[in-house]
């Protein structure tokens, strides 16, 4: 098993750019490339991306209560907070999906497919209400991800480390680190927001680094521990910066 899939979705910064273009902070022309960046050319229905920005942009309340945005990450140990057999959940990738609160509260769940020559979405509706995610605050998903790692840090050393086969595994780490971030976050998003990316992005890259560039298997109990907490942290910080923006346009 890869262990980038499980601890990095494209949808992360995917969402925080939507909402910020939704929120008028990013321009349209910025945000297509932006989404082009993460995955290649978009297509919706067999039509550019233009149309997906348009049903999203006409579906999308942006003066709900929750999150317009909200991303869906899943895997092991972590159910999707998608309904249980709806035809959302039967599409659904291991790069998640991304949930967008329409009016009367209809869930828009927008569930991509990643493949090499670019993205295809596919559109589903529910009105019912969704499972709630833990709705964690980014403090309080920062402190569980930082516990985590440090207990799994603890373990580690205790029976010994792992072996550091690369020339300057430190490196490698900060490598993968600056691939996760890429290409960037939209203007605007909360310092809050941008910390927990950051640290979710550097365990990621040591979790990766330890398993499939050393190819040190020894710890995975410990390492594939953090996965849950890592997808946490990247749901929790999109939910705030997509609020953080909604404040700032209703204050406007």
């Amino acid at each position: 098993m890869r262990t980038r899939p499980e601890v990095y979705s494209p949808l992360q910064n995917t969402g925080v750019w939507l909402a910020a273009w939704l929120y008028n902070v990013e321009s349209t022309d910025d945000t297509v490339q932006a989404l082009t960046d993460l995955g290649g050319p978009h297509s919706y229905q067999g039509l550019p991306m233009a149309h997906l920005l348009a049903d999203v942009r006409s579906e999308a309340d942006l003066e709900a209560p929750e999150p317009v945005i909200r991303l869906v990450l899943w895997g092991p140990g972590q159910a999707a907070t998608l309904r249980a057999g709806s035809p959302a959940m039967e599409a659904l990738t291991p790069a998640g999906a991304l949930v967008v609160r329409g009016a009367s509260g209809v869930n828009h769940i927008l569930v991509p497919t990643y493949r090499e020559r670019g993205v295809t979405w596919r559109w589903f509706e529910d009105s019912e209400r969704l499972p709630e995610p833990e709705w964690l605050t980014p403090g309080e998903a920062d402190a569980l991800l930082s516990r985590a790692t440090n207990e799994a840090a603890v373990l580690i050393e205790a029976a010994g480390g792992t072996r550091a086969e690369l020339p300057n595994p430190r490196l490698a780490v900060g490598t993968l680190a600056d691939f996760y971030d890429t290409p960037g976050l939209p203007a605007g998003v909360t310092p809050r927001a941008a910390k927990l990316f950051a640290r979710a992005d550097v365990v990621a890259a040591t979790v990766e680094t330890v398993t499939d560039r050393l190819g040190d298997h020894s710890f995975d109990p410990q390492l594939f521990g953090l996965w849950r907490h890592i997808r946490t942290a990247r749901m929790a910080g999109v939910a705030d910066a997509v609020m953080d923006y909604r404040r700032e346009y209703l204050a406007s």
